[in-house]
């Protein structure tokens, strides 16, 4: 039998491909590579590698092919995809490289659509997935982009953009949303109860009776008694048990709380029914309820946030229902004893509240040694709003320079931006914010690129101040740079408006556009030392660096040989992201020859 020809072996790995086989056309790519390299070959192969699930590869694949084809689309596209899948916040500047490069690629522009909005990074998506529709209807990005209307205050727009898309479907969600946010609730009424006779969907039920007591309380409460004890969905059972408190029935509404904690013991509906009977006045039941869930969560600690929240309520009700030192007492043993960081910072809390500064700062510490970030916030708060300055800033810095998560350099940023916290008028604070939004500025969502805008708009703020005019425009410049189509806290107007004082304040107004621009720093390829420095390499990677450096080419079997280790494949892929991570180019991949992978130095 005549063997297959490179050519067939390179069809028929793409017709594999096409046939969703992608280990099989993996093994074949392998098998052109070996022989010639071939640019689409080797985008297959990446390709490949990602729909096997093996994104360590994929990613150093497609990392090289980035550095080959800077204008690919397509292999941008795919990189933030593997980035994506390895949970690593750089997809979102791939994609934006992808869609820049190409308006018009639908699948590049649909995974970053669909990347945003997974993030509910929805004033990011919007202008995304409009793009997507001129391109082409499709029903999900429809639905999508009218989800992101809503969820950024555009409820009117999201209706029509349904209703022009998708028509007035009574089964749909975002539709239903779109009305009910829009205030028409009297049509989604209307709408919703269609839909449910349909669909039989308890979440569109609970739509209906959510609208139908918007304007007619009487006859929802006669809904809500009708299908709260048919319905399996306890949301509904506690909206009716809600809106019955609300409407003064506390009968019903205890009543209907007995049903609620039949049929479930999460956490969320037990609060509701503590709740309840704390406004009530019925103390005994409402401290035995709080203590027993407090207990419970304690124990299982599966979500703090809930656990802080109920334990919030249970401080409230007993400052208010409960006299000193009782209620101090009782705290500290129902709480205290367990050393989670909702305990920690409720007992500082509740110190806090009866004026005991000490013992607040000391568990505000507490909390701060046990989880740095959330402990550390609450614990900057309480410094900075007792006029520890210095020590506020001391751990804030701290903060900044260990979160690691862009969602996390977020929630910093919002406290120490936040104009009823004091934390902005620090300069060395805010100034170090700047750098390290700046730092990560290709990667950061809608929500990041906002906060560098008001973190600029305050340093502008602090310029103009200072008479510092030209800093203050050059802040505001780069305020606007930043600042994302759809914002909340800021507007463009704002920073037009600081440059307004800037011309009407300065007694000779310089232009600051014709100062000379520094030199972006050319990427250069370090040498011995410098390049362990700057990749920041350990002693194996170093070894394979100086080795390839003066041998320029080595096969996998050489590598192994040369650092006493069967591990060079690993090592190799590594070494290859951390040099594609700062943008240097030094080590290719040339494919498999007879003693495995192929590995050329290219570097200077």
């Amino acid at each position: 039998m005549i063997p297959a020809t490179p050519e067939e072996q390179k069809k028929e790995a793409f017709r594999l491909f096409e046939d969703g086989r992608y280990q099989e056309s993996l093994n074949l790519c392998m098998l052109v590579l070996a022989a010639k390299k071939d640019q689409p070959v080797e985008i297959l192969a990446a390709t490949n590698l990602f729909y096997t699930g093996k994104l360590e590869d994929a990613e150093v694949y497609f990392r090289d092919l980035a550095q080959k084809m800077p204008e690919s689309s397509y292999v941008h596209s795919y990189l933030g995809k593997v980035l994506e899948a390895r949970g690593d916040d750089g997809a979102i500047a791939e994609y934006a490289i992808a869609v820049h490069l190409d308006p018009t690629n639908q699948d590049a522009l649909r995974s970053y659509a669909e990347y945003l909005v997974s993030r509910k990074d929805y004033r990011g998506a919007v202008p995304v997935l409009e793009r997507l529709l001129q391109l082409g209807r499709k029903e999900s990005d429809a639905k999508n982009l009218v989800r992101a209307l809503i969820e950024i205050g555009e409820p009117q727009k999201a209706l029509d953009t349904h209703r022009h898309l998708l028509g007035e479907r009574t089964q749909s969600h975002e539709y239903l949303d779109a009305l009910i946010c829009s205030q028409q609730y009297r049509t989604a009424a209307q709408t919703a109860l269609e839909g449910y006779r349909t669909s039989k969907d308890p979440a569109i039920l609970r739509k209906y009776l959510a609208a139908l007591a918007q304007y007619d309380r009487d006859s929802s409460l006669d809904a809500y008694a009708l299908h709260a004890r048919d319905t399996d969905d306890c949301d509904i059972l506690v909206d009716y048990i809600l809106l019955l408190a609300a409407s003064g029935d506390q009968k019903k509404a205890l009543e209907m709380c007995e049903v609620l904690l039949s049929r479930t013991n999460r956490a969320s509906h037990r609060l509701v029914v503590c709740d309840l009977h704390a406004t009530l006045g019925d103390t005994g039941t409402a401290l035995a309820g709080y203590e027993h869930l407090i207990a419970d969560e304690t124990k299982t600690k599966n979500d703090l946030e809930s656990l802080a929240k109920i334990i919030g309520n249970y401080r409230k009700f007993l400052r208010s229902k409960v006299p000193e030192p009782e209620a101090l007492t009782r705290f500290l043993s129902v709480v205290s004893k367990d050393v989670n960081i909702a305990s920690l910072l409720e007992t500082a809390r509740y110190y806090d509240d009866i004026g005991n500064k000490g013992e607040a700062r000391a568990w505000f510490y507490r909390a701060y040694r046990a989880d740095f970030l959330t402990g550390g916030l609450e614990y900057a708060k309480f410094l900075a709003a007792h006029t520890e300055e210095r020590e506020c800033e001391k751990v804030l810095l701290y903060v900044l320079n260990n979160v690691k998560r862009s969602a996390d350099l977020h929630r910093v940023v919002a406290v120490v931006v936040d104009e009823k916290q004091t934390m902005h008028r620090m300069q060395r604070l805010m100034d170090h914010v700047i750098r390290r939004l700046e730092d990560r500025r290709s990667s950061l969502n809608s929500l990041g690129l906002e906060l560098l805008a008001i973190a600029l708009f305050i340093a502008a703020r602090h310029a103009l101040g200072e008479s510092d005019f030209a800093g203050c425009k050059r802040f505001c410049l780069q305020g606007i740079d930043v600042l994302p189509v759809h914002t909340k806290a800021i507007k463009l107007e704002d920073f037009l408006n600081l440059i307004r004082s800037c011309k009407q304040q300065s007694i000779a107004d310089r232009p600051i556009m014709d100062l000379p621009q520094r030199k972006r720093r050319q990427i250069q390829v370090p040498v011995a030392q410098q390049i362990r420095d700057e990749l920041d390499l350990d002693d194996q990677e170093q070894k394979i660096v100086e080795f390839l450096r003066s041998h320029k080419k080595a096969s996998e079997i050489e590598l192994r040989k040369a650092l006493n280790t069967r591990r060079v494949a690993g090592i190799m892929n590594r070494l290859i992201q951390k040099a594609a991570a700062k943008h240097v180019m030094m080590i290719e991949k040339k494919g498999l020859g007879d003693d495995g992978e192929v590995y050329e130095y290219v570097g200077t």
